[in-house]
């Protein structure tokens, strides 16, 4: 979905869109779209400078990273953008970005593309890895028994690189 800009003249756009799951590209190993993809922002053009501020809201299938479970992550994201111009850049030249230039998204000066902005917001907004709850105890190294809903029966054994630490810990015990 693209909006022209030049169409605004100058004037602010509300836009509400729900995206089919298909139309957002949202493509991860252990997750996927579980519901269409709301918008809802409005746009401010100024020249050929835009203020697009507004709200997203999906959910997403997620596999825990810990035990492996299939789970709903539900998310809504607030935003207040920036959005310049794409620089003209012919690739002889480079071009120096300073810190205060982080905080702006370009486009082509022409449309808006809606569809990047909704990817954009999912992808920046979703955790580096998917856990199903805060003490997901994950699965046993060993047997693979589930530690949520079983305890195994296999010896946990002390990491032996450790083990100097440990007779370091009994040696102040015995000193003091």
């Amino acid at each position: 979905m693209f909006i022209e800009i030049e169409g605004l003249e100058g004037k602010p756009l509300h836009v509400r869109h729900l995206f089919p799951i298909n139309e957002i590209r949202f493509s991860h190993e252990d997750a996927w779209l579980e519901t269409p993809v709301a918008v809802d922002f409005t746009l401010f053009p100024s020249g050929k400078e835009l203020q697009v501020a507004g709200a997203i809201k999906t959910s997403v299938r997620c596999r825990c990273s810990r035990c492996t479970k299939e789970f709903i992550l539900t998310f809504e994201d607030d935003f207040d953008l920036s959005y310049s111009q794409q620089p003209k850049w012919d690739g002889s030249a480079e071009i120096e970005l300073k810190y205060e230039d982080m905080d702006i998204g370009y486009y082509d000066g022409v449309r808006f593309d809606v569809n990047a902005l909704a990817l954009e917001r999912i992808e920046l907004t979703m955790p580096m890895q998917y856990v199903c709850r805060d003490d997901c105890k994950g699965l046993c190294y060993k047997c693979g028994a589930d530690l949520n809903e079983e305890t195994c029966l296999c010896r946990e054994e002390p990491d032996t690189r450790l083990s100097v630490l440990l007779e370091f810990k009994k040696k102040l015990i015995t000193d003091h």
